[in-house]
């Protein structure tokens, strides 16, 4: 896939000509000029260059509720955050997450629903967070993964945890 059509599917076909052009060759040359000094590796330049480009269609927040509320901004109608879901700290963020997997999932039925997709490489403890159509998201992952960027579904991770944390001895 090129970088073209993945910018293409990480913003929903919103990001088009000139804009679309300046991004691919913005993150194309991210290695040979980092934004950072500790950027250490081409795959880290990508990710940060990539996290640069489409700051205007992701969410961004290192506190859950925030996240929630800009996630709230992409749509006219979509419901305030559940707090009470995360009353069982026990479960910790998961119960958000699929709650929220369910609401992405009824929205563009035409295209599949949106999934939310994370992309790692900030350096920071912000969630940088991206909705896009759930028919995209493997191929998305797949090629980001060409890049050496990571990308995953925050559904995905905390299940993970959630599964680890439940095999731990007593």
């Amino acid at each position: 896939m090129l970088l073209s059509e993945l910018l293409t599917k990480l913003t929903c076909g919103d990001l088009e000509g000139e804009e679309l052009d300046d991004a691919v060759a913005a993150i194309t040359h991210a290695p040979s000029a980092p934004r950072d000094e500790w950027i250490d590796s081409d795959a880290q330049a990508y990710a940060l260059e990539m996290l640069s480009q489409l700051a205007g269609h992701m969410a961004s927040s290192d506190k859950l509720d925030e996240l929630h509320e800009q996630i709230q901004d992409m749509f006219d109608e979509f419901p305030d955050f559940p707090y009470a879901l995360l009353k069982d700290s026990a479960r910790g963020m998961l119960p958000y997450f699929e709650w929220l997997d369910t609401e992405l999932a009824q929205r563009a039925v035409d295209e599949g629903g949106y999934d939310l997709i994370q992309i790692d490489g900030s350096g920071s403890d912000e969630m940088d967070a991206l909705v896009v159509y759930r028919r995209d998201t493997n191929d998305i992952i797949q090629a980001a993964a060409l890049m050496g960027v990571t990308i995953n579904r925050p559904l995905t991770y905390y299940r993970g945890i959630e599964a680890m944390v439940g095999k731990r001895p007593g």
